[in-house]
């Protein structure tokens, strides 16, 4: 047998220019992009102090700024550096949201930041098109500006030469991202999120009257998955159930059916779901369900969820959804025919209440005003009933035959106007 002469030789894999501009090119929208960029304010925010992100959206610049700890010279240095970090148990811990964040919006962008107590401010500017006609890996310039005020500390990022359209329609789809995705950071308090000038706003999710179930559940060999689930009963579309599910109180993804099957018998099963241990994809978008820790958790939780899971409600009667909804309320029957004093009859409605009745006339309208709900013996979809709860926009069910027979004054039912159908609540 011949002998092989082997040496060995070292090669350049210095990555290509382009690879800054290819990693932009991952499929992020505006609002996972600023997403990114919240997150890495959320992780420099100070221990005792509540941090605020300004956030200013125009056709011309997209601007990020944060009140936070800001970076010093070689965090700053580092901060573009494709794959670098540091952070362990924090939000951004891969070293490419910044990056990928910034260059998915605009051709350039430029990073401000100077640490507390530091009269330094840092200035990094990357331009899209000059770092592939001239940008060298080893010489990326960084600018430092002296005699800044020592009590200012944040960061500010200034994104131009937008490669989005900017609309209304993105500034609203921007805020209410925000607001679902660091709901646990608004609602606490501990981080303030503005949209051009607006206040991102944490809104409750409605529940049936048992309220929020809390509960903690241990996964052998990696750790535990707590949080809570309910019972939702408001909410238009049918795929609006599952869970909010977070790692290091972060959202990683909504309306997950995580322990759940996929069936029209639970989709009113919401509630929100922290799982630290388990892994997720380096853009934070999605778990690595291919790893043990979520596979034991998905298996965990479906044993835990699998009675409440099985509960179906007991359906009373059924008709016509006339305007879509979900909600929970006491059954107020109201006679349409009395001849009486009608005054009496719709003060018994108050806010929130179901009303049910044979048909409505246009003297319900102060009752209807309150209602929850409305639910018909007669009618159809273009029915008086119908007209005036798409007007007020609340859930209506019309044409049911029987429902002032069957429900009680009083009683505490769900009405499900997207399928037509009133169940026991009781």
């Amino acid at each position: 047998m011949p002998k092989f002469k082997i040496t060995t030789k070292h090669i350049d894999i210095t990555p290509h220019k382009s690879i800054l501009v290819k990693i932009a090119q991952t499929g992020y929208n505006c609002e996972e992009a600023l997403s990114e960029l919240v997150d890495n304010a959320i992780d420099a925010r100070f221990p005792d102090k509540n941090l605020e992100v300004a956030i200013e959206i125009s056709p011309r610049l997209i601007s990020v700024i944060d009140n936070g700890f800001g970076m010093n010279e070689k965090e700053t240095a580092e901060c573009i550096r494709l794959g670098y970090s540091k952070k362990k148990e924090q939000l951004g811990e891969f070293g490419l949201g910044l990056k990928t964040a910034c260059s998915s919006i605009g051709k350039v962008f430029t990073i401000i930041t100077s640490p507390p107590k530091k009269t330094e401010e840092y200035v990094i500017r990357y331009s899209e098109d000059e770092w592939l006609r001239n940008g060298e890996w080893a010489k990326f310039p960084m600018k430092v500006r002296r005699n800044t005020p020592s009590k200012k500390s944040g960061t500010s990022i200034i994104i131009q030469n937008l490669k989005i359209k900017i609309t209304p329609s993105l500034i609203k789809k921007v805020k209410k991202e925000l607001s679902s995705r660091f709901r646990p950071f608004i609602e606490y308090g501990k981080v303030k999120i503005r949209v051009n000038g607006e206040y991102c706003e944490s809104k409750p999710t409605l529940l049936t009257k048992e309220g929020k179930r809390k509960f903690s559940l241990k996964v052998s060999g990696f750790g535990k998955i707590y949080g809570w689930w309910g019972y939702k009963i408001a909410g238009a579309a049918k795929e609006n159930f599952g869970f909010s599910v977070l790692r290091r109180k972060r959202l990683i993804t909504i309306y997950d059916k995580i322990g759940l099957k996929s069936n029209s018998e639970i989709k009113q099963i919401v509630g929100e779901l922290n799982m630290d241990f388990v892994p997720v994809t380096h853009d934070k978008r999605a778990w690595i369900k291919e790893s043990k820790e979520y596979q034991m958790a998905e298996k965990t939780l479906a044993n835990y969820m699998i009675e409440f899971v099985a509960k179906k409600a007991k359906r009373l009667v059924a008709g016509y959804p006339a305007c879509g909804g979900r909600v929970e309320g006491t059954v107020r029957l109201v006679n349409m025919f009395i001849h009486g004093d009608i005054k009496r009859e719709m003060e018994k409605v108050k806010k929130g209440d179901i009303i049910v009745t044979s048909m409505t006339r246009p003297h319900f309208l102060l009752a209807v005003r309150r209602a929850g709900a409305i639910v018909t013996d007669m009618g159809g979809t273009l029915c008086h009933a119908a007209i005036v709860a798409r007007e007020f926009n609340i859930p209506c069910i019309v044409g049911t035959q029987n429902a002032t027979e069957i429900l009680r004054d009083g009683q505490r039912v769900v009405v499900d106007a997207q399928e037509g159908a009133v169940y026991d609540a009781e």
